[in-house]
This record gives structure tokens, C-alpha cells and sequence, in this order.
């Protein structure tokens, strides 16, 4: 056999890769369950997806977290509803190494292949789909005379109009510099950010008749619309607002106790382990420790494989430490910018502009600075997912299952995973599609915990996990008086004595833990 240096391996395997062109069946071995992502970018209701909306279309987030899936799972629901098979190409880098070998010829070779082989053999072959999947393994920044995809995608679509190219990254920064360098100009293409599961999407994966009909807690009543968040900071009706939460929370009344019996199993693992498991668990305590382990690796091998291509942290095992800083943390309180400069022996400038981008384009880590203060001398470090601080720590769900302080430290994490999560779906309901930029507070009375915009009027949010719920009242009370905000929120464990699931009292509103939890 003549030796193989990789530009053959992926057109002899493609057609494995792509079973539906043959088989007479596409059965993927998939989750129950839809992946939340999957209803905005396949638009199911629709005969549109938002893969449509542009000719090259990014999708971008941290290794398992399901990006892979969603692809299949527009696959198989278009084939489904009667779209030819022949029309959707899936190239997978990360399946072979010898793909990633001359993968700009492996990749010419692969469609000419599918445009002469496969796709010539349907009618109408209108639009068709290549997906490109992990294309961040054969960037090579450091190697000029490696061509990349960036050009092969771009002749791609300049050879058949009707195509629609869908690559995968680990960030959103790695599909940026390849259009960058053939000059693909911004407009031409768009990403996708993919996050992992929140816990309404793992509370619905357990207990599906709670997305059904009636018991459907949906957030577009509060991201838009009379009585909705935006609407109430406009007109400055509290009240209004209060009834919509109130029209919500009704809808699972009756399930609340076996919501509440599932935060912390959904603190544990995190949205990354819950969603890649075989099935729904119920408790966190029946996994063994080499899902986090598992989980660790991934994060390890992401910042080892990825960063490099940044190109501006040079010492890749600090990010490492500063992710484990932050789990031991959990952003219970804020660490001084000299102290972080001064344990990993580099600049402030170091540390803000490489060390922490880096962390935040891969979506582990964010680094949470003070509201209305131009030099902050400290941060918070927040991991996106609880499931990774107990893999950093100790790696063991059942300390968390019987630790209430540590249950009530990952629940204030999964709190800002999710306020990130509310303040973005509200912005973008209003035509705002940035990222948000949440904050804390200190003022005489305490800290306030979290503070999001909407078209710059600032919403402060108090964590009362625990009682004293006035802890975090008399901060929220003062940011508003302050700034002459319209109103605050209080979020409240399941230990704090209420006599309303949602109350309003003097510009503020008090609502569960959990509840705000399904409302993100």
C-alpha cells in the first residue's frame, strides 16, 4: 500500500461520514431531546433556518457541548420532512488526524467528490448544506505555506451560489482570523455561540410534560412585549412585570417541589456532564468521578490545543491555575488584580488583556469587575459551569449534595452563568445581539451580586440564596436610590421563608432561585 500523507484518507471515508446517502436509514444515535439551541438555528416551525440566513455560518463554544449534535439534528429533521439526502455534506475533522494532514486538498477532493457523485444525482439540489466540523484542528497560523479552509470554503461558495456552508469552532476567534486572512469580508458570515445546557433545558430533559403545553414556563412573555422587562424599565411599571412573573410561575405551581428537588443535582454536574450523559439522571449522586475527570480533560486539552493560536498568552499552564483559582473562589469574593499579578509573577495588562479574553473566548471563564468604575482593582472570577468547579476541586457531586454552603457557593456561579444568559436573550429580543457586560456593585450597605443593561438602564439582581434575605436587599435598595434605577430584583432560595412565590416591595421584586433559573 503507498504510503497515505492524508489528502486521500477523507475521500475514502466520506461516504461513511455521510450514511443518509446510501442507507435507507438516518437514524443517528442522538439525545431524546432536542438541544434548546437546536429550535432557534433549525426554526422546526419554519421551512427556513437560521443556516439559510447567511452563506457561511459559525457555530462556536467549548468541546462537548453539543455542537456536533446540533448538526445531526438538522440533518435528520429536514430529511424527515422530505429534503433530499443528497443535499447536506458533513466533513468531520476531528475524526481522523490524517484528515487534518493537507486538509486543504483533502478538502477539494471531498467536494468535488460529493458535487459529482453525490449531489448530481438529485433534481433539484437547492439549498444544499457542508458542514465543516471542527475546523479550529487545522488552523495553523504558524505554518504560512498550509493553506487552511478559509479558501477552499471561499471557492466553495463562490461555485454554487445556492450553497451553505456551516463550520464548527472551539471560538469565535478562530473562524474570525481564517475569513481574516482570504479576506472574507465580516458581513459574509455570522457565529453562533454554543452554550452549554441551562438548567431549564436539563429540567425539561428529566420531565418533559413540563415543556408541554400549559406547565411551559416561556421566557419571551418577560424579554418582550407589555409587561415585559424592557416595557416595565420603559414605562416604569413594576407592576405589570410582577403579573407577568406571577402568569409564569403559576403555569408550574404545582411541580414546585419537584423543581426545587433538582437545582442541586443541576449545580453538581453543570450543563456540560448533564446533557452528555446516555440519559436523564435524576441525581447527581449516581455518577462516578470520571465524568469530571472526563470533563477536566476536555478543558485542559481545549486550552493547550486552542490558545496557542491566540497568540498572545504565552504561558498556557497559568490559565490553567487561574481556572482552578476560580473554582476554589467561586466567585465568592473579589480577588485584587496585584494579588493575581503578583501569583502568576506578570503584569496587570497581561493578565486583562490576554490571560482573561482567552479564558472568555472559549466560554470557561469571565472576569467580573465593579459597576460605574473606570479602574477596578479587583475582579471576580466566574466559571461558566458548576460542573467544572467540582471537576477542579474535588471532584466528588456528593459534597455538593451534602454540603449546603457548597451548594449555595456553585448556585451564586450558576446565578451570573444565567443573568448572562437573561440580559442577553432580553437585549437580543430588543434587537441588541451583543454579549453582555454584567457587573457587581459595592456600596455602604453590601455588594450588589450582579447589574445588567437594558439600552443602558442598569437592572441590579441580589442572591438570597440563604436567609438573611435583607443581606441582599439594603445593597439593591441603595444601587437603585443611587442610580435612579426603576427597580431591583432579589433572587431567593428555597430556605428563605415567603409568604408569595413573587413579591413587589418598594421597587423590588422578589422571586425564587429556581424560577428565575426557568426564565433564562
Amino acid at each position: 500500500m503507498p504510503f497515505d500523507a492524508g489528502g486521500d484518507a477523507l475521500l475514502r471515508t466520506l461516504a461513511e461520514h455521510n450514511p443518509w446517502w446510501e442507507a435507507e436509514t438516518h437514524e443517528f444515535d442522538l439525545p431524546r431531546r432536542h438541544k434548546s439551541d437546536f429550535y432557534h438555528l433549525a426554526r422546526p416551525d419554519r421551512s427556513d433556518s437560521q443556516f439559510e440566513d447567511q452563506r457561511l455560518l459559525g457555530l462556536v463554544g467549548r468541546r462537548g457541548v453539543g455542537k456536533t449534535t446540533l448538526i445531526k439534528q438538522f440533518i435528520t429533521h429536514r430529511i424527515d420532512r422530505g429534503a433530499a439526502p443528497e443535499r447536506f455534506c458533513y466533513v468531520p475533522f476531528g475524526a481522523d488526524p490524517l484528515y487534518q494532514l493537507r486538509s486543504d486538498d483533502g478538502l477539494r477532493q471531498a467536494i468535488r467528490y460529493y458535487e459529482s457523485r453525490v449531489l448530481g444525482r438529485v433534481a433539484d439540489p437547492t439549498p444544499q448544506f457542508v458542514f465543516l466540523d471542527d475546523v479550529h484542528l487545522i488552523e495553523h497560523p504558524s505554518k504560512p505555506n498550509v493553506e487552511g479552509w478559509g479558501k477552499p470554503v471561499a471557492d466553495m461558495l463562490a461555485d454554487a451560489p445556492e450553497r451553505h456552508v456551516v463550520v464548527t469552532a472551539n471560538a469565535g476567534v478562530q473562524i474570525d482570523r481564517e475569513c481574516d486572512r482570504v479576506d472574507l469580508p465580516s458581513e459574509s458570515y455570522s457565529t453562533q455561540p454554543i452554550l452549554a445546557e441551562k438548567f431549564r433545558d436539563y429540567l425539561y430533559t428529566l420531565y418533559p410534560d413540563l415543556e408541554e403545553g400549559d406547565t411551559r414556563v416561556s421566557p419571551t412573555p418577560i424579554r418582550e412585549g407589555e409587561g415585559s422587562l424592557p416595557d416595565a424599565l420603559a414605562r416604569g411599571d413594576l407592576a405589570a412585570l410582577a403579573e407577568t412573573l406571577r402568569d409564569q410561575y403559576s403555569r408550574v405551581a404545582d411541580t414546585t417541589r419537584q423543581i426545587q428537588s433538582q437545582v442541586v443535582h443541576y449545580l453538581a454536574m453543570g450543563g456540560i456532564i448533564s446533557y452528555a450523559l446516555d440519559g436523564p439522571v435524576e441525581s447527581a449522586g449516581e455518577l462516578n468521578s470520571e465524568a469530571y475527570t472526563d470533563l477536566r480533560d476536555d478543558v485542559r486539552d481545549a486550552l493547550y490545543q486552542d490558545v496557542p493560536g491566540f497568540e498572545s498568552v504565552r504561558t498556557i499552564a497559568d490559565l490553567e491555575r487561574l481556572c482552578a483559582l476560580a473554582a476554589r473562589n467561586r466567585g465568592a469574593e473579589p480577588v485584587r488584580y496585584q494579588r493575581l499579578a503578583d501569583l502568576f509573577d506578570i503584569d496587570r495588562r497581561t493578565l486583562t488583556d490576554s490571560y482573561l479574553p482567552a479564558l472568555g473566548q472559549l466560554y470557561l471563564l469571565d472576569g467580573v469587575t465593579e459597576y460605574d468604575n473606570s479602574r477596578p482593582r479587583s475582579v471576580r472570577l466566574y466559571l461558566r459551569d458548576t460542573g467544572l468547579i467540582t471537576a477542579l476541586t474535588d471532584g466528588d457531586a456528593e459534597r455538593v449534595l451534602s454540603d449546603f454552603d457548597r451548594e449555595t457557593a456553585l448556585a451564586r456561579v450558576a446565578a451570573f452563568d444565567h443573568t448572562m444568559r437573561f440580559a442577553y436573550g432580553i437585549n437580543a429580543a430588543q434587537g441588541v445581539d451583543i454579549d453582555p457586560d454584567i457587573r457587581f456593585w459595592q456600596g455602604r450597605q453590601g455588594e450588589v451580586d450582579f447589574v445588567f443593561q437594558v439600552d443602558g438602564t442598569p437592572v441590579p439582581v441580589g442572591f438570597a440564596y440563604r436567609p438573611p434575605v435583607e443581606d441582599a436587599v439594603r445593597p439593591v435598595r441603595e444601587f437603585v436610590d443611587t442610580y435612579d434605577a426603576p427597580f431591583g430584583l432579589i433572587l431567593t432560595g428555597d430556605t428563605v421563608r415567603s409568604s408569595q412565590p413573587i413579591s413587589v416591595e418598594q421597587g423590588l421584586i422578589q422571586l425564587p432561585y429556581w424560577f428565575y433559573l426557568l426564565c433564562c
